[in-house]
């Protein structure tokens, strides 16, 4: 571990109980990922994890000793470790779970970003605890950085991949994540999500081996008393390779004509071979080129529906997150307008990731809303 400044150095020796110094990255890391790491390094620690007080953000640079109940811990504002994400894990298979079973096991090198994703429904009539685990399966200590986010357990399959989406989205924006240090063949639990019977959960984590040869993920559903489930009953999880996990899409359209597009375009297949629509855990980017060739104003609109059944999603336009209610097939949802000089060019962004539990793709048009007919949500006039 790399040295800490001396003041929070001699910080952790005063405690009654000292856990290891939580190292955060970005900027700001917000308060809930904050709280987050410290029950995380408490519980790692041995210690009891008391109720904590609101945390503040994380600011660039910041550093803070807390006195939390027996332990004295500290945050450090860590530098972000650039990296590539080229490894998509999806964990949907089986998507019902009724008893213990391991979900998704997978071990990764050092510099091999991986992302994952998870959804999964209690499908039993009683409790099932759904639990993400970081191992070292080596002689070495290893050192990984982690971003992570879940949503649920609640009923509504769509609005449990919603919410784990958003609250991704805001982490990988803003560049946050924890720099886990695991000690040899040590296991570390990242998340354990209590369920009831039919509920969801649903989560993405990227993560990354900064130092140290390399690390292990596991992901299992254990009834309340159980044991651990044997690896033999894991599920064999697909992983895909991408030279990158952020793909890129320019477009041209020139206003008062129409323009459609497919956000989260794709199909996967789980371990069954079974097809799942739309690009969970991919994120698009759309670079839009807006042209108004004629010599006066002109306003273009941005318009999104739902292609392939109920959605819904977090979209990034100009830096700015815009989230989205219940997508209907059939039932179109304006995102924003955009005004145009005479004789003019501008050039905007928008990014999404496929939530899980959603149907996609979903389709964005670019009209002309002050037409007198309306192309509809298919771009077609009517």
């Amino acid at each position: 571990m790399r040295p800490l400044p001396r003041l929070l150095g001699m910080a952790l020796l005063f405690g009654l109980g000292a856990a290891q110094p939580v190292l955060l990255t970005g900027n700001p890391v917000p308060s809930a990922f904050v709280e987050q790491a410290l029950r995380r390094a408490l519980g790692w620690s041995g210690l009891e994890a008391p109720s904590l007080p609101a945390q503040p953000p994380l600011d660039y640079g910041q550093q803070r000793v807390l006195n939390l109940g027996s332990a004295q811990v500290a945050l450090e504002h860590a530098p972000y470790p650039p990296h590539r994400t080229t490894q998509l894990l999806l964990s949907n298979d089986p998507e019902a779970v009724t008893a213990s079973r391991g979900l998704f096991h997978y071990r990764f090198a050092a510099g091999e970003g991986v992302r994952l994703v998870y959804h999964h429904k209690n499908g039993s009539a009683g409790p099932l605890d759904f639990e993400l685990r970081l191992s070292n399966p080596t002689p070495e200590r290893v050192q990984v950085w982690v971003s992570d986010a879940a949503g649920g357990p609640v009923a509504d399959e769509v609005y449990a991949g919603h919410v784990a989406t958003k609250r991704w989205l805001e982490l990988y924006w803003n560049q946050v994540g924890q720099l886990i240090e695991l000690p040899p063949y040590s296991t570390r639990l990242l998340l354990k999500l209590p369920s009831r019977g039919q509920q969801v959960v649903s989560g993405l984590l990227e993560a990354v081996v900064t130092q140290g040869p390399a690390a292990t993920l596991n992901l299992i559903a254990r009834i309340p008393g159980e044991g651990d489930p044997p690896l033999e009953t894991y599920a064999q999880g697909p992983v895909y390779r991408f030279a990158s996990l952020e793909k890129h899409v320019s477009q041209t359209h020139v206003a008062g004509k129409s323009t459609l597009m497919s956000l989260g375009e794709g199909a996967f297949q789980n371990g069954a071979g079974k097809a799942i629509k739309g690009s969970w855990g991919v994120l698009y980017t759309y670079e839009l080129r807006l042209q108004n060739p004629s010599d006066t104003p002109r306003t273009v609109g941005l318009r999104l529906s739902a292609a392939g059944g109920i959605a819904r999603g977090v979209v990034w336009l100009e830096g700015q997150g815009y989230e989205l209610p219940l997508l209907r097939p059939g039932q179109p949802y304006e995102l924003t307008r955009v005004m145009l000089n005479a004789r003019s060019e501008r050039h905007i962004r928008l990014s999404t990731l496929p939530a899980a539990g959603s149907n996609y793709p979903l389709r964005l048009l670019l009209y002309d809303p002050l037409a007198t007919t309306d192309p509809g949500p298919t771009g077609q006039t009517r």
